[in-house]
């Protein structure tokens, strides 16, 4: 939703974005509200860093947008050139996937979570078709609109391979909706997927990504690197 500023407000977000897209975090009471831009920035280099809190523990955890490569492994997309993302949480726990634009999307391929603290694969999981990671379709930025992804999902885990169907109902619960988090203040679209097992809400906002995840476990948006 595009929305008209002062020239001070105009100002403040220009400097809040420097300051946010240097790594840094911006809060000073106002509201950062970017107006144009993806969802989520799918760039080389593009960095989020959010603070975890999981059952009364809080830990951060930094995703970044590596280089495009092949996804690799044994699944159908594995000549598809994607980009690498490493998520590091904590101190012990890292996982690698890959990544893409799509269509109006990002979706997901592959992903390998590994063994605390080592290199050694503890799971590895691919999707057919890819996974939606979120849709930025027009249609899909409407409060009340609603659709279904279904995905076959292989996972090995052990030396021990198993597929399953998941099936992820996506729904827009709301539009222009203030959130605080580290970060700042932003105004963010909801979205929110029921999936087979859990349930998560996401809170984006254009030009910048997720802010804010609940479902299992809270992530809050602390600072990013999303250059113009």
């Amino acid at each position: 939703m595009m929305r008209q500023t002062s020239w001070l407000s105009y100002a403040l977000l220009v400097v809040g974005l420097i300051a946010v897209g240097c790594g840094g975090t911006y809060s000073n009471g106002s509201v950062i509200e970017p107006t144009s831009g993806p969802l989520l920035p799918w760039t080389v280099g593009n960095r989020w860093t959010y603070r975890v809190t999981d059952d009364g523990e809080v830990s951060q955890k930094e995703t970044t947008v590596g280089a495009l490569e092949p996804v690799g492994g044994t699944g159908p997309s594995r000549d598809v050139l994607a980009h690498k993302v490493v998520t590091l949480k904590g101190t012990a726990d890292k996982t690698v996937s890959w990544q893409a634009a799509s269509g109006t999307g990002i979706v997901r391929y592959r992903e390998q979570s590994f063994q605390a603290n080592t290199d050694t694969v503890e799971t590895e999981e691919h999707w057919s078709p890819a996974r939606l990671h979120v849709d930025d379709a027009p249609e899909h930025a409407v409060v009340g609109a609603t659709w279904l992804e279904v995905y076959e999902e292989t996972k090995l885990s052990g030396g021990v391979s198993s597929t399953e169907t998941l099936r992820e109902r996506w729904t827009v619960l709301a539009d222009d909706e203030p959130v605080t988090v580290p970060a700042g203040t932003f105004r963010a679209l909801v979205l929110q997927k029921a999936g087979t097992s859990k349930t998560k809400t996401y809170w984006y906002v254009r030009g910048i990504g997720k802010v804010k995840e609940t479902g299992g476990q809270t992530e809050e948006l602390v600072s990013y690197e999303v250059p113009p």
